[in-house]
């Protein structure tokens, strides 16, 4: 009977202990699911936060702005759900609730004027930041929280935005080839440019302006190098014309 009662008691005690660590496993994972959805969308502010501190470098529409500020809020929310108790929290959320307000409200134009880059290293940037928000476009479409229509239109501006680019990389190059000589790789370039921006329908008025100096450009070229041409065969006409006169010139006589 003691025996009994003694086996009774340990499978007792083992049952409590699995019991234990079952539930201690699961307020572990519970801890460490906590922690990674925090990180999650603390980390979708981070960049959010990011691309709206660039919008100096390349146009945002007021549309882009608010999508941008409502992934901040929506993340916020996120967060608050999953940990109520995050130190600032309450603030933060109406510091960018007043902000998507102020931006609905207000009636300013937003300047969306394109702005060249300056060299290599500044045409990268954009080009990076111009994917990146494509990115965010297409995650918060996929996700329900833009509309059809608004990521069709941002993302068409953003993909024009993204051959703005190029066309300049394009021309600036071409330029440089001209400097040097390098008539065929200058060609190349313009071309390129010229095939591109003639076959785009919606060319707004900055492209159409790069169009028509990329014309004039290979036209110029052309020009000159019909002129170089000439004057080469002119060089060597009159090159020919004096191996001549010293080849049948009279004979002195000794």
């Amino acid at each position: 009977m003691i025996v009994t009662l003694i086996l009774l008691g340990v499978g007792a005690l083992l049952f409590l202990l699995i019991g234990y660590n079952m539930v201690q496993q699961f307020k572990q994972q519970q801890e460490a699911d906590r922690r990674h959805t925090l990180a999650k969308y603390k980390a979708i502010i981070t960049e959010t936060e990011e691309l709206l501190l660039n919008s100096s470098r390349i146009p945002y529409s007021k549309e882009l702005i608010l999508i941008l500020h409502r992934r901040v809020l929506d993340a916020l929310m996120q967060i608050k759900k999953t940990d109520p108790g995050v130190k600032g929290l309450e603030n933060r959320l109406a510091a960018t609730n007043g902000q998507i307000q102020q931006i609905q409200a207000s009636s300013q134009e937003i300047d969306q004027r394109f702005r060249a880059p300056g060299n290599d290293k500044d045409a990268l940037q954009m080009l990076q930041l111009v994917k990146k928000i494509r990115g965010v476009l297409r995650v918060e479409h996929s996700k329900s929280k833009l509309n059809a229509q608004a990521f069709v239109l941002e993302d068409r501006r953003l993909e024009l935005m993204l051959l703005k680019i190029n066309i300049e990389n394009a021309l600036n190059r071409a330029q440089e080839a001209m400097a040097l000589r390098q008539w065929g790789t200058a060609r190349q370039l313009l071309n390129k440019g010229i095939g591109v921006l003639s076959n785009l329908s919606d060319r707004d008025a900055y492209l159409e302006e790069k169009l028509t100096f990329m014309r004039q450009l290979n036209s110029e070229m052309a020009d000159k190098l019909k002129s170089v041409s000439q004057q080469a065969v002119e060089e060597q006409a009159e090159k020919d014309a004096d191996d001549l006169d010293v080849l049948f010139q009279p004979k002195k006589k000794w």
